[in-house]
């Protein structure tokens, strides 16, 4: 994000070059017509129409993605509604106590080392 603010001052300040330095008028003729305008107005036209055709080509790809978003966030929120519900039935089936069972304790004696006796 800080390389396209740079890049977008580096163009800002050569157009401000630009226009100071060729302070008179440009005259262009397309089809047998001439149009006389400041150096200004002639560098500023084409890079606005550049900006707003960027605009109508990003828009439809921007709102296609925040829609996706969207809809990706509420589906994570479904499932893990949808998790919360299925452990707290787990717990009810289940339900988790801390003491131990005698097959627990048979597997911690046999885990017990030769110097573990005392």
């Amino acid at each position: 994000m800080q390389f396209f603010l740079f890049l977008a001052f580096v163009v800002a300040v050569l157009f401000v070059i630009i226009t100071f330095q060729n302070p008179g008028d440009i005259s262009l003729i397309f089809m047998n017509r001439e149009l006389s305008a400041p150096t200004a107005l002639m560098l500023a036209i084409p890079f606005a129409a550049g900006l707003i055709t960027g605009l109508f080509l990003f828009v439809p790809l921007w709102w296609k993605k925040s829609k996706l978003a969207r809809t990706n966030k509420k589906r994570v929120h479904e499932l893990e509604e949808e998790i919360t519900k299925i452990q707290e039935q787990i717990e009810e089936v289940n339900p988790s106590t801390d003491e131990e069972t005698p097959e627990e304790e048979d597997k911690q004696e046999d885990s017990k080392g030769p110097g573990d006796i005392f």
